[in-house]
């Protein structure tokens, strides 16, 4: 009996295995029946010639209820374009003719595609438009195909480039032509670099510039310098690569570089924006901001250790380390605009830290700052720390705007100031979008002019005012505002 049932089960067995096999194995050659693509165009974005692309990937599904054969899958152009793409594993090149042949697609089951593209020089200032097709026949007969585009856009590529000498070196966008940096732009000792106005340097991961000489930003209104990550292409959907920190490296100033300006510039979505190593000479000026704006970095927007600093109509914004971390040394700061909403990580750091001690050794530090406006979203974004003798912190703030709750023993430091604490500001998210003009959390866009009739307006210094604002627009000689951005008092209202 027990063996009876033991055939009966091997039986049953085959029947169920050869049931399944005839399953998997039937395929369809109906004309109605073909592959589902989970995109028909795949684009790049924008990409600099001779510069391999990140890889993109998409998936092709067979959503039919039998399988279907793929007799080929071919780069429709080969060669002639720059694309590569691997199917499933089979890279599409010049040994296979730039296909694959005779592909099962079982019911249910789906192809994985990955595309990457190094385009050619293309000789225009402008991009160029690049295209191929993946084109998939079937058995049956049909053909199918996926659309690959991309913009080339020929690029001036610096590659650990030295500049050396006592000489000046000029970079600037030459008819237009982007500069793409890999590696270190070292600016050497008896060097000088000037960057003309208009012009855009794109840093590839972990580029970054290290000054030991001497640096010129030279931006001008409506002709700014902008310093950015390579990446123009989009993360995920309302966010791009250039709006999201970390993606390149910043500005180190050593300890001997001096006399460093930089004025009109935009540098965002790097690590540390810039970082000032300790002065061998603190009484000289190592480094004047003006007119610029520092957002968006993973680390530090500026870290300055024992440096002279002179900061006016300049926003630093949204850094996770601190906006500003200031050790020792002297700082002038006017009409700047501190703002420390860093989106990306809740253990974001302070908007201002100070401190008169450098591990554990005393750093006498001088800070005056005026007219600014010095907001987040911590009850209190202004922190420090005693490294020193009381004498050696010697810090004023003079008719600004700052979220934070002095004490008893620091009220010193704040002269006629507007201090927002806790019971102020409790819900900082809707105070922030009542304060300024632009926050927007969905998709990171930040504009931090102040609102017409929230406390900023009107509230600065008419003595110490600077003529201008940050986009070079006319102060109010009666009525100037606290920060970098002068308001438009007529057409601006808050939120309800």
């Amino acid at each position: 009996m027990m063996k009876n049932k033991f055939y009966v089960y091997i039986i049953s067995l085959f029947v169920t295995i050869f049931s399944a096999c005839s399953d998997d194995d039937t395929f369809t050659t109906s004309w109605s029946d073909i592959l589902t693509m989970q995109t028909d165009t795949l684009s790049l974005d924008t990409c600099f010639s001779n510069v391999p692309t990140p890889h993109k990937m998409f998936f092709v599904y067979n959503k039919t209820s039998e399988g279907i054969r793929i007799s080929n899958v071919k780069l429709s152009k080969g060669n002639q374009t720059g694309y590569r793409v691997n199917v499933n594993g089979t890279y599409l090149g010049d040994t296979n003719g730039y296909q694959t042949r005779d592909l099962e697609l079982r019911a249910g089951d789906s192809l994985r595609i990955f595309v990457e593209l190094t385009s050619r020089l293309n000789g225009d200032t402008l991009p160029v438009k690049v295209e191929d097709n993946i084109v998939f026949t079937l058995e049956n007969g049909r053909s199918q195909s996926v659309c690959l585009n991309a913009y080339s856009w020929d690029a001036t590529l610096l590659n650990d480039y030295v500049v050396g000498g006592d000489s000046v070196t000029t970079l600037c966008n030459e008819h237009g032509k982007p500069i793409v940096v890999y590696g270190k732009l070292l600016v050497d000792t008896l060097a000088t670099l000037v960057v003309e106005p208009g012009s855009t340097l794109y840093f590839h991961d972990g580029a970054g510039i290290d000054v030991i000489g001497n640096i010129q930003l030279r931006g001008e209104q409506d002709k700014e310098i902008t310093l950015r990550c390579d990446r123009l292409d989009w993360m995920v959907s309302n966010l791009t690569y250039d709006n999201n920190p970390g993606q390149w490296g910043g500005i180190r100033f050593a300890g001997c570089s001096y006399d460093n300006k930089i004025s009109y510039t935009d540098i965002h979505a790097g690590t540390n924006a810039i970082v000032c190593d300790s002065a061998e000479d603190a009484e000289r000026e190592k480094l004047a901001i003006k007119h610029s704006t520092i957002h968006n970095m993973k680390g530090y927007g500026i870290k300055a250790v024992n440096s002279k600093l002179i900061i006016e109509n300049t926003q630093i914004s949204n850094a996770f380390a601190a906006c500003m971390s200031v050790r020792g040394g002297n700082v002038i700061m006017n009409h700047c605009t501190v703002a420390q909403y860093y989106p990306f990580d809740a253990r974001r750091g302070a908007a201002l830290y100070f401190t008169n001690g450098i591990d554990g050794y005393a750093c006498p530090l001088s800070m005056n700052i005026k007219n600014s406006l010095i907001k987040g979203y911590a009850t209190d974004v202004v922190t420090w720390s005693h490294g020193g003798t009381e004498d050696s912190l010697k810090v004023e703030f003079d008719h600004c705007l700052v979220r934070t709750t002095p004490g008893d023993d620091y009220e010193y430091m704040f002269k006629n100031c507007i201090i927002e604490d806790e019971v102020m500001a409790a819900d900082t998210m809707l105070n922030a979008r009542n304060s300024f003009v632009l926050f927007d959390t969905n998709n990171f866009y930040y504009d931090f002019t102040p609102l017409s009739g929230t406390a900023a307006v009107g509230a600065a210094d008419v003595g110490s005012m600077l003529p201008d604002d940050r986009r070079g627009k006319r102060r109010d000689n009666e009525r100037p505002d606290i920060g970098c951005f002068e308001t438009n008092k007529e057409t601006e209202t808050a939120e309800p």
